[in-house]
C-alpha cells in the first residue's frame, strides 16, 4: 500500500515516524554512536506509580441494555479486584470514569455523549452507570468518534497507569458501512484514527469490548477496530454474552498496569533503539519497512525480559473471527493510515461472514439444545460431543496459540484472588491463591449455571432482552430494555465461576458456553510488541 508522502520504505508501508520525529532523528544522526548496538534493557527510571485512571466508553443505544447492566451491577467487584490484586493501597490510587454515547441527530435526539468525569468513589459511580438505559441510535453506526474525543479531554493523571474500554457492537461513522446516515464521518469534524494517536502519545490504552455477533454483521467494524487498539497498544476482545464483561475488565486493568510499569522501566531504550535503526535503515540502499523495524526491537526487547524472568498478566480468548487475505490487509491499512480518508480507498471487500465457520458451526448446534454445559464433556476415544466442538484459543497477549486442555484436567477453584494479586506471584505449576471472592451475592465456590435462561434460544444469536443480535443488518432492536421481569433475572444470575486448567489458567465459561482465560506467566512477544510500540508513541516518534 501506498500513502503518497506518508510512505516508508520496504514496499511503500506507512511510516509511524512523523515529520517532527524524523527531523529529530536526522538532528541526532551526528551523535548517534557509529555501528551502537548496546541498550540497557534493565534501566530503571523512576518506578512507575500505582495508580489507574479507568474509564468505561460505553455504548447506550438499544442493542446494549446487558452490558450496561453488567457494568452496573459489579462496579463494586470490579474495582474491589482492581485494588486487590493492583495492590492499589492509597486513598484514591483507583479513579473510574464514563462517557456514554448514543448518536448525532437526525439520527438520535436524546444525546450524543454524556461525560461524566473520574471519580474515586465506587458508590458514584455505579449511581451514573445506573443512570444510564439502553435505547435509540438511529442507523447503524454510532457516535463512537465523539466519545473518544470526550474521553481525550478527561483529567488523567500524568502518574496514573490510563486505561480506556469501548464497549460497543457498532463502528463509528464514515469508515464505509453500508445505510451511514453520515457517510463523510462524524459531524463534528473528528477523525477516529487522528484521536487514537492522540490517545497513543498520551499513553492511554485502548481495550475494545466487541459485542458479538452483532459487530460483525457490519463489513469493516472488526477490521477497523482491530486496527485502532493496534495503535494504542491495546486488545480487542470478542464478546457473545455480558457475563464475561466483569473478567475482562479485571483483566485488562492488570495487563495495562503491568504493561505501564515496563514502559517506565525501558521505554527510553526502546525508543533509542528505534532511533538508532530508523538511522541505519535510511542509509542503506534498500531500507527496511518501519513495521520490519518494529519486529526487530519487539523480538529483542522480548528475549531481553525473559531473561530478566519478566512475568505479566494476560488475557485469552477464543478466537471467533474468520481470517483471510483482505482481513489482514485491512487491520493494517486502518492501524498505520493517518485518517480515515487516506485509509477508505485501500480497505478490501471481505466476501462471506467475519465469523469462523467453527465459531458458527458451535452456535448453531448449541441454540438446538435446551440447555449445555460450561464445557465440553469428554467420550470414549477421547472426542468431544456434537455439541462441544473443538475451540480454537487465540492468547490476544501472544502470536501463538494453545491447545484446549482436556476438560479432565480442569477443576472449580472455589479459593482465588481473580487474576492473581502481584508482579511476584507464578500461576503456573501450583498457584497460591488468596481469599475467597463473591460475585453477585454468590461465592465462587459456587457450581456452574447450568443452561441458558433463554431455553432453546441461543444467546449468542439474541442481543439485550431476547432481541435479535443480527438486527443491525435491518431492524434495529431499539428500546428493547423495559421488562422488569428480565432485570429480576438478570440481577439474580451470579458472574461465572473460575475453575483452573492443567496450565495454572484460571478460565470462565459465560452463559451461552464461549470461555476466557486469565493467567500469570513469561511475558509474550505480543506484549512486548505493544509495549515496543507504546514507548514509541509516547517518545514522540510517531
Amino acid at each position: 500500500m501506498d500513502y503518497g508522502s506518508h510512505s516508508g520504505g520496504g514496499g511503500g508501508v506507512y511510516s509511524m515516524f512523523g515529520a517532527q520525529a524524523s527531523q529529530l532523528l536526522a538532528e541526532q544522526a551526528s551523535a548517534e554512536p557509529s555501528g551502537s548496538n548496546q541498550y540497557d534493557w534493565d534501566a530503571q527510571q523512576a518506578p512507575a506509580s500505582n495508580e489507574l485512571d479507568l474509564v468505561f466508553i460505553m455504548d447506550a443505544t438499544g442493542s446494549m441494555g446487558s452490558y450496561i447492566d453488567s457494568a452496573t451491577k459489579n462496579i463494586e467487584t470490579i474495582c474491589d479486584n482492581i485494588i486487590q490484586s493492583e495492590k492499589l493501597s492509597t486513598t484514591g490510587a483507583l479513579r473510574v470514569g464514563l462517557v456514554s454515547f448514543r448518536d448525532h441527530p437526525p439520527q438520535d435526539y436524546t444525546y450524543v455523549t454524556k461525560n461524566f468525569g473520574f471519580t474515586s468513589s465506587i458508590a458514584e459511580m455505579k449511581e451514573n452507570l445506573a443512570g444510564l438505559y439502553a435505547s435509540g441510535g438511529g442507523d447503524g453506526p454510532e457516535a463512537v468518534t465523539a466519545a473518544l474525543k470526550c474521553t481525550l479531554d478527561l483529567d488523567w493523571r500524568p502518574s496514573a497507569t490510563r486505561l480506556a474500554v469501548l464497549i460497543t457492537d457498532a463502528p463509528p461513522h464514515g469508515i464505509g458501512e453500508y445505510g451511514d446516515g453520515f457517510p463523510k464521518g462524524s459531524p463534528d469534524g473528528s477523525d477516529p484514527l487522528v484521536l487514537v494517536r492522540q490517545m497513543a502519545q498520551m499513553g492511554i490504552s485502548l481495550f475494545m469490548v466487541a459485542c458479538e455477533p452483532g459487530l460483525s454483521s457490519y463489513s469493516n467494524a472488526a477490521d477497523f477496530y482491530q486496527g485502532i487498539v493496534r495503535v494504542t497498544s491495546g486488545l480487542l476482545v470478542p464478546l457473545t454474552t455480558a457475563s464475561l464483561l466483569t473478567h475482562v475488565i479485571i483483566a485488562a486493568a492488570g495487563e495495562a498496569m503491568a504493561l505501564n510499569r515496563l514502559h517506565t522501566e525501558v521505554g527510553d531504550a526502546v525508543v533509542e533503539r528505534l532511533k538508532s535503526l530508523s538511522l541505519e535503515a535510511a542509509s542503506s540502499e534498500r531500507p527496511p519497512a518501519v513495521s520490519d523495524l518494529m519486529d526487530e526491537v519487539a523480538r529483542d526487547l522480548h528475549q531481553r525480559l525473559l531473561l530478566r524472568n519478566e512475568n505479566t498478566k494476560q488475557l485469552v480468548v477464543e478466537s471467533i473471527y474468520r481470517d483471510s487475505d483482505e482481513a489482514r490487509q485491512n487491520i493494517e491499512v486502518w492501524s498505520t493510515a493517518p485518517d480515515v480518508e487516506t485509509a477508505k480507498p485501500h480497505i478490501q471487500k471481505v466476501y462471506g461472514s467475519r465469523l469462523s465457520d467453527k465459531w458458527l458451526s458451535t452456535r448453531q448446534t448449541s441454540s438446538s439444545l435446551t440447555s449445555h454445559a460450561p464445557f465440553p464433556r469428554s467420550r470414549a476415544g477421547g472426542g468431544s460431543s456434537s455439541s462441544s466442538t473443538s475451540s480454537t484459543w487465540n492468547n490476544v497477549s501472544s502470536t501463538s496459540s494453545a491447545s484446549n486442555p482436556s476438560p479432565s484436567s480442569r477443576k472449580v477453584v472455589s479459593n482465588f484472588s481473580t487474576f492473581s494479586a502481584g508482579t511476584g506471584m507464578s500461576m503456573s505449576g501450583s498457584p497460591s491463591f488468596g481469599s475467597p471472592q463473591r460475585f453477585g451475592g454468590t461465592s465462587t465456590s459456587a457450581a456452574f449455571s447450568a443452561g441458558s435462561p433463554e431455553g432453546n434460544k441461543s444467546p449468542a444469536f439474541y442481543g439485550a432482552r431476547g432481541q435479535q443480535g443480527g438486527s443491525r443488518m435491518g431492524v434495529r432492536d431499539d428500546d428493547d430494555d423495559d421488562d422488569d421481569d428480565d432485570d429480576k433475572e438478570e440481577e439474580d444470575r451470579p458472574l461465572p465461576v473460575a475453575v483452573e486448567t492443567d496450565e495454572g489458567a484460571l478460565e470462565f465459561a459465560g452463559e451461552d458456553g464461549s470461555k476466557l482465560r486469565l493467567k500469570q506467566g513469561a511475558i509474550s512477544l505480543d506484549q512486548a510488541r505493544r509495549l515496543a510500540m507504546s514507548s514509541a508513541y509516547r517518545g514522540g516518534l510517531a
